[in-house]
């Protein structure tokens, strides 16, 4: 596979545009050193990432572009673009030879925060990532929570069906989740079937997210194990006034977590007042 080069096509203004952006990916910053010496290098203006399945980021009309396939273990997961009035000598070139560095750091990064079975966060990745969104919660007020998820009787699917079946059941629970969440949401593995997802929102919109994640979780089918049935119990916190650390928070949701357990499993629970809100809500 080998560069290309192109005129983009209209839309807005490159210098508005982030250079990356994915939940489970690496932050923005991650590759500026790559993208400088990309723009040195090749007289690029601007450079962008696009991870498949991502919609195109907006480019300006008026510069040419050049591009190349992001590879790992032959997989294309992503597109490396360089934009520029006028290019140096042999950009295409070297373009495709930043793109392997691009690729090896983004292996690197997720060895390093994404778990192998289920390739959500790590528990030490997600935990970092509660933290920035504490610590933002406490600076402007941005709502945050917390969804902490388990599921229920996992043990048994592990005594009756074999780890094997155990594991399928995990992946396709990571899978449906994340194929759920909005572009801003993380998810990740806290331990064992225990997973957390960051949701940037209020308690409402977190509950109906959560609500959503317990009825795919239920309605899944899993290729190989199509017997295998399981469910979710969910713990909803949101940062306030009372709960204002991750810490707090964690504890909050867990102990949600724990009530709907009790209450019966396969169920949400958040503060009483806002689900009761939140059914009046549905009920409309």
């Amino acid at each position: 596979m080998s560069s290309s080069m192109h005129s983009p096509q209209k839309p807005a203004n490159l210098a508005q545009m982030p250079e990356f952006a994915d939940a489970d990916a690496p932050a923005p910053g991650h590759y500026d050193t790559i993208f400088y010496l990309i723009r040195q290098t090749i007289g690029a203006r601007h450079v962008t990432i696009q991870l498949d399945g991502e919609p195109r980021p907006p480019a300006d009309e008026h510069l040419a572009c050049f591009e190349h396939p992001l590879v790992t273990q032959g997989r294309r997961f992503g597109m490396l673009r360089a934009y520029a009035e006028q290019f140096e000598s042999g950009a295409s070139h070297l373009l495709a030879g930043f793109a392997v560095l691009v690729a090896e750091q983004h292996a690197l990064w997720s060895e390093a925060h994404l778990d192998v079975l289920t390739k959500a966060l790590t528990r030490r990745a997600f935990m970092s990532d509660l933290g920035r969104a504490a610590a933002t919660y406490q600076r402007s007020g941005r709502p945050c929570s917390l969804i902490m998820f388990d599921l229920d009787h996992f043990k048994a699917v592990n005594d009756v069906h074999g780890h094997a079946a155990g594991d399928a059941v995990l992946r396709a629970v990571a899978h449906v989740v994340q194929s759920e969440l909005r572009r801003c949401d993380l998810l990740g593995r806290l331990g064992g079937e225990e997973f957390g997802v960051l949701v940037m929102a209020d308690h409402l919109t977190a509950l109906d997210i959560a609500e959503r994640l317990r009825a795919v979780v239920e309605a899944a089918v899993v290729r190989d194990y199509r017997h295998v049935g399981f469910t979710a119990s969910l713990g909803v916190a949101t940062m306030d006034e009372q709960t204002d650390t991750r810490d707090g928070l964690i504890a909050l949701a867990d102990a949600r977590l724990y009530a709907a357990k009790e209450g019966g499993r396969n169920r949400v629970q958040g503060a009483e007042d806002m689900m009761r809100a939140y059914a009046l809500q549905a009920a409309e």
